[in-house]
C-alpha cells in the first residue's frame, strides 16, 4: 500500500459537492492520501478494483458505496474499462458543518455499503441521480436542480441511517499528526535519495520505532511506502510525458533504470514501454 498525501480539493464549483467520473482509462492507481471531505466511492458497474480505508481493504462491487470520513487516509488500486466503472463523490467538510450545524463533522460508518438492502434503498436513489448527471454531463437546469436536490437528500440519509453515535473505529478516524508530516516529506523528497532514519530523528523517534509505528498504522513500512509513490510517479510520467524511461527512472529517485525495470514489471506485470504503449493514448483521470 503506498503513502497517503494531504490532496487539497477544490470546491469552487456549481454544486456544493464535487462529483468525479474517472473514465476507462485503465489501471489506476490512486495513492493514500486524506482530504477535508467525506468521500463516497460508488461503482456503478462491473467490479473495478479494491479501495483501501484506514486499516480495512473492500473489494469494490457494483452497487455498493464505501464510506470514507473526512481525513481519513484511503488509496485506491482500479482497472476501469466499459465494464468496470467508478464515481467519487466529495463533500467538503465546511459546507457540511453548516449543513448539520455543528463544528465537529458526525463520524459515519459502516463503510461498505450495499443499496440493495432496505435502509440504503433511498440514498442509493440520490447517489444514481448524482451519479447519472456525472456521467452523461447534463447541461439542463432541470438536471442540476435534481442534482442539487439530490445533493441534501443525500446528506440527510447518511445522518438518519450513519451517524456513529457508539464507539469509533480506527478506520474512521483521521492520520495522526507526525504520521502527516512523515508522508509529507516523503511525498516531497521521493526524487532524492531519503534516509527513513533520518526521517524518525526529525520526528524525535528512534528507527526501529518510527518503522513500526508507521506500519502499525498504514501496514506498510516507511521503506515500502516510499517504493510506491516512485512507482505511482513513474506511471503517471509515462503516461503524460514522452521522456526516455531512463530519465524518468533517474526522476523518481530510483537508482539505476535496471532498478527501475524490474520494480516496474514486478508491480504491474509488464514493461515500462509497454505500459507506455497500451495506456498513454487511454489516459482520461480526474
Amino acid at each position: 500500500m503506498p503513502r497517503p498525501y494531504h490532496e487539497r480539493l477544490d470546491f469552487t464549483l456549481a454544486l456544493p459537492l464535487r462529483v468525479i467520473a474517472h473514465g476507462t482509462c485503465g489501471p489506476k492507481l490512486v495513492l493514500p492520501h486524506w482530504h477535508q471531505a467525506v468521500e463516497l466511492a460508488y461503482p456503478y458497474r462491473g467490479h473495478p478494483g479494491t479501495v483501501h480505508i484506514g486499516h480495512s481493504t473492500f473489494e469494490m462491487q457494483e452497487r455498493h458505496v464505501y464510506v470514507v470520513n473526512s481525513e481519513v487516509v484511503h488509496s485506491y488500486e482500479t482497472f476501469l474499462d466499459e465494464d468496470n466503472q467508478i464515481v467519487t463523490l466529495l463533500l467538503p467538510a465546511a459546507w457540511l458543518r453548516n449543513v448539520v450545524a455543528d463544528k465537529q463533522l458526525p463520524i459515519w460508518g459502516p463503510l461498505d455499503l450495499d443499496l440493495s438492502l432496505p435502509a440504503y434503498q433511498e440514498l442509493g436513489q440520490y447517489v444514481d441521480t448524482l451519479a447519472t448527471n456525472a456521467v452523461t454531463d447534463p447541461d439542463d437546469r432541470a438536471d442540476y436542480l435534481a442534482s442539487l436536490g439530490a445533493e441534501y437528500q443525500l446528506v440527510g440519509q447518511l445522518l438518519k441511517h450513519l451517524t456513529v453515535n457508539g464507539q469509533v473505529t480506527t478506520d474512521q478516524l483521521p492520520l495522526p499528526e507526525p504520521l502527516r508530516q512523515a508522508v509529507g516529506e516523503l511525498q516531497q523528497n521521493y526524487g532524492s535519495a531519503v534516509s527513513i532514519a533520518d526521517l524518525a530523528a526529525s520526528l524525535n523517534y528512534s528507527s526501529v520505532y518510527f518503522s513500526r509505528y508507521f506500519k502499525d498504522y498504514m501496514g506498510i513500512s516507511p521503506k515500502a511506502y516510499l517504493g510506491q509513490i516512485r512507482l505511482e510517479r513513474a506511471a503517471e510520467l509515462l503516461m503524460t510525458s514522452d521522456e526516455s524511461v531512463q530519465n524518468i527512472a533517474m526522476k523518481t529517485g530510483f537508482r539505476t533504470e535496471k532498478n527501475f525495470f524490474v520494480t516496474f514489471k514486478q508491480r504491474f506485470q509488464m514493461t515500462p514501454k509497454t505500459y507506455r504503449e497500451r495506456y498513454a493514448a487511454q489516459r482520461a483521470w480526474s
